[in-house]
């Protein structure tokens, strides 16, 4: 076949006659590159989203440290988020490397990739079609269509954006390799861009069954010479295709473990099989209706579970039936109608919920790769029929013009829906129903602004619609925690540690209990909750500290102070940790320790306030007239006080440093201002223990 188009799109060859026909593919390209960027510009100033950005980005130490050796081993090892992605991880990593956690950075770095993918699916579809006009359009609808925005100003969805790059790169060598010759080295070019595209994202494990329904459509390598499909050359593209099919299974194995390591199948239990394949099949039906009428889109749809009624899964499957059974008659006049819709058909179907993940009915992203099957059937359909004459074309292309603009203007108004989680969560409680994540996530908006009332009365709103909801109950928790409620946060925090799943937070969670236990006294339940969340993760620093400070305010110091010996040993030359064991040191009498504790503090930059003035008092008082010891204390104590201010106790000791210096004068003023400070702020009982200090001085 020719590399030059056999006709240009319907209408667009009298529309820009003046361009020379061997630049209209580059003049063509530059206008779907010009007409994405215009549509998708408003998602460089939209934020991070605190719904899976937070999983993926913001709080996932080997992506803020950028692209790092030991990030690149993270990223092919590690299954975090129940999800092995390896590319996708690295390419975050970069944009760290490159911006920061700049929310711009990693958004341009998707639109990048969605041009790239807009100018290739150009390049891709007009080389299978031979049509400038199929491949033009098919590309616009790619490039501007509402579905598709979802992959593109989520950073959490740079997998659909990535994985796309290569998807389109396997279909280009793939026409290359059917009509130029089946070569090793280009058949080694598609399986390599395959690889790369499931590193990225496994939903391209569709990719063999695509590359076949091509061989029937349009590269036509089914068919026998007298007509029909020719057995033998059926079974030479399915043995073909079965090293590609072999990286699949490999690849979907991969993901099952990774999903079922996180914790990702739990509805997979609780949803009967019959309620999952009826959700199915609506899915795939309103799939079809929001890729002609795209409203009402969010970036979280609810799963019905058993409560889908048979009426509309019923209708969803006459439509879907018939629409097959149209294609179907038409598979011999009309071959990309049925190679169309099986394509979109295909690619949809790991993600359909037959096997379910998560908790969402469907995702606009899993359409990024599906729906150019049926647009390009669509758009192969159409174009013979408006080349007839030319009223016909001109009227052909002013619709395919006003179809893409629309798709613009919805596409554009839809990266702002984007803008920040609020604006994204409060867009979706809008059109649709029953939506308890997206009162969770509106509920964590409000806790992070401090907005307790509002947080309290959406996460109150997510359990009534969710009474099982861990991750409701755990906010909830927190939230009336910071109310000052925390017999009611204890309550909530015990719920939510009763519906945990695997892939919870757990160990926060009984943090989080911890602290409700303390503030109403309950400290050996306190302490036990710590010790289940360190038996959680006992990597954590952290939750060491905690557990080392529950045990301290039960009077257990030496296994405090063996918990901090854990900690330090998690994140050596940590300072705060630092300092706290040597406070607890002091509390138990191990005195030369703690002063070596409190040094090596000051060595490392701590700048604890109260560690200069404890540092101070145990040398002041532990001195035994070396008088380089008892200076260090006075020089310690006067940074306190510089450092604290107006503090009775700060000056409390300046007095005791003063006094074992034998400045004596000096000691005695400074007692009287610690004293009056002491009393002007109601605090009679450390007043009289000053008085008590000055008699010692004055004698």
């Amino acid at each position: 076949m020719a590399n030059i188009p056999r006709h240009g799109p319907p209408g667009f060859c009298d529309a820009v006659a003046v361009v020379p026909r061997r630049l209209l593919p580059l003049v063509t390209g530059l206008g779907l590159a010009a007409a994405t960027l215009a549509a998708y510009h408003g998602v460089l100033a939209n934020d991070f989203v605190n719904y899976d950005d937070d999983l993926y980005l913001t709080k996932v130490d080997a992506v803020k440290s950028g692209l790092t050796l030991p990030g690149v081993g993270w990223a092919f090892t590690t299954f975090h988020g129940a999800n092995w992605f390896p590319l996708t991880w690295l390419s975050w990593m970069l944009d760290a490397q490159l911006y920061g956690l700049s929310p711009r950075g990693f958004h341009a770095t998707s639109l990048a990739l969605h041009v790239a993918n807009v100018l290739l699916a150009l390049l891709a579809f007009t080389r299978l079609t031979g049509s400038l006009g199929v491949g033009a359009f098919t590309a616009g609808v790619f490039a501007l269509h509402p579905l598709h925005v979802e992959s593109v100003a989520w950073a959490a969805a740079r997998k659909d954006v990535l994985s796309g790059f290569f998807w389109m790169l396997a279909l280009i060598g793939y026409e290359r390799w059917a009509r130029r010759g089946a070569s090793p080295l280009r058949g080694a070019a598609v399986a390599l861009a395959f690889v790369c595209g499931l590193l990225a994202k496994p939903v391209v494990v569709a990719l063999p069954c695509v590359l076949l329904l091509l061989d029937a459509w349009p590269l036509r390598r089914l068919e026998a010479e007298q007509g029909g499909w020719a057995p033998a050359r059926v079974r030479r593209a399915l043995l073909e295709k079965l090293p590609l099919l072999a990286i699949a299974a490999l690849f979907s194995a991969l993901v099952v473990v990774a999903q079922r390591a996180g914790g990702a199948l739990p509805l997979e239990d609780i949803v009967p099989l019959a309620a999952r394949v009826g959700n199915a099949v609506v899915a795939y039906a309103t799939y079809l209706r929001r890729a002609l009428l795209p409203n009402d889109l969010a970036v979280f749809y609810p799963h019905p579970g058993a409560a889908l009624g048979i009426g509309p899964v019923a209708g969803a499957a006459a439509i879907l039936l018939g629409v097959s059974a149209l294609f179907w008659l038409q598979r011999r006049r009309r071959p990309e109608l049925l190679v169309g819709w099986l394509w979109w058909g295909v690619v949809l179907a790991p993600a359909i919920g037959i096997v379910q993940v998560g908790q969402a009915a469907m995702a606009d992203r899993y359409t990024y790769l599906a729906q150019s099957g049926l647009v390009l059937a669509l758009a192969a359909t159409a174009a013979p029929l408006a080349a007839r004459s030319r009223p016909a074309r001109l009227a052909a292309g002013a619709l395919a013009l006003a179809v893409l603009l629309a798709l613009g203007v919805a596409t554009a108004q839809q990266v702002r829906v984007w803008r920040s989680s609020q604006t994204l969560f409060e867009h979706a409680l809008r059109v649709t129903r029953n939506n308890h994540v997206a009162h969770i996530n509106l509920g964590l908006v409000r806790l992070e602004s401090r907005d307790l009332r509002d947080a309290a009365v959406h996460l109150s709103a997510a359990l009534r619609i969710a009474p099982g909801s861990a991750v409701a109950h755990a906010l909830l928790g927190t939230v009336r925690f910071e109310q000052g409620r925390a017999a009611e946060a204890a309550a909530e925090f015990e719920r939510a540690l009763s519906a945990a799943g695997p892939g919870d937070d757990q160990a926060t969670w009984f943090w989080g209990l911890a602290a409700a236990q303390l503030a109403v006294g309950q400290g050996p339940q306190a302490v036990a909750s710590l010790e289940r969340a360190v038996a959680l993760q006992p990597g954590s620093a952290p939750l060491h500290a905690h557990l080392a400070r529950a045990l301290a305010s039960q009077g257990r110091l030496a296994d405090a102070i063996a918990r901090l010996d854990e900690a330090l040993r998690l994140e050596p030359g940590n300072p705060e940790l630092t300092v706290l064991r040597a406070v607890l040191l002091e509390r138990a009498g191990r005195t030369s320790e703690a002063i070596a504790a409190y040094r090596e503090a000051l060595r490392l930059g701590s700048q604890a306030p109260d560690l200069r003035n404890n540092l101070a008092f145990l040398l002041a008082t532990t001195g035994s007239g070396d008088l380089a010891v008892v200076a260090e204390a006075v020089q310690l104590a006067e940074q306190a006080v510089a450092q604290l201010g107006e503090n009775p106790v700060a000056l409390a000791t300046l007095a005791t440093a003063y006094a074992a210096a034998g400045r004596s004068e000096e000691a005695a003023r400074t007692a009287q201002r610690a004293i009056a400070v002491a009393e002007s702020g109601g605090n009679a009982e450390l007043a009289a223990q000053i008085r008590e200090r000055l008699a010692l001085y004055i004698e």
